[in-house]
């Protein structure tokens, strides 16, 4: 059977290189958007192992339906990589429009948990899994925005690492303010076949060959 991973949360680089990473390995590989984004094109290379599925982030019926299509093109889901950067808009609390702030606390946050609910059913069901979380901050937060949400991102894991740690799958998390994304790409899917060694923790990509790793804090 195919490997089978989901790649979901924010899109861009990160996205596309981990997207180019896995089918690279010829990966079953199913990329989540949100409705409006346009679907990138399809080569004929990939059109059997590449699918496009939309999530609403405000939805908890779309966070269900999206696992269960997933389920349905790939048979089996090993890996989720649940992508996270924080909002790049540098402009002070009082210029933000309401939309926005709604949007990243109301749209990501719910997005996020509502999601991350699925899978767990779906990995206890299957008793095996790994739920990747990937905290990319490129640049520095400066804003109450950009906090708030890297806060809510990394408490979150936090407290997924303590409530799961004794079920049959694996939740972890990685972290890196490197701006080259391919080989940070590269490393976290050379981590699936052993995905025991960075399970239930934050572990910190440098850009280097070590790394360090650091529990709850």
């Amino acid at each position: 059977m195919e490997k089978a991973i989901l790649i979901a949360g924010i899109s861009g680089d990160l996205q596309t290189e981990i997207l180019q990473e896995s089918l690279s390995r010829h990966y079953k590989t199913a990329v989540a958007l949100d409705p409006e984004v346009e679907h990138p094109p399809i080569g004929e290379d990939w059109e059997k192992l590449l699918r496009y599925f939309e999530w609403n982030k405000r939805s908890s019926l779309s966070a269900k339906n999206l696992v269960l299509e997933v389920l349905s093109f790939a048979d089996s889901l090993e890996e989720v990589f649940l992508l996270f950067e924080p909002p790049k808009d540098g402009r002070p609390l009082h210029e933000l429009p309401v939309a926005e702030i709604e949007g990243t606390f109301d749209g990501w946050m719910k997005g996020f948990l509502f999601l991350i609910k699925e899978l767990i059913l779906q990995f206890q069901r299957r008793k095996k899994g790994t739920l990747t979380l990937v905290q990319y901050e490129p640049t520095p937060l400066l804003t109450p925005l950009s906090l708030g949400s890297s806060s809510f991102f990394r408490a979150m894991g936090n407290a997924l690492f303590t409530q799961y740690q004794n079920e049959p799958f694996v939740i972890r998390g990685f972290h890196s303010t490197a701006e080259e994304v391919k080989d940070f790409a590269r490393y976290l899917l050379s981590l699936q076949e052993k995905p025991e060694k960075t399970y239930g923790k934050w572990t910190k990509y440098t850009g280097k060959t070590s790394f360090w790793s650091f529990r709850r804090s």
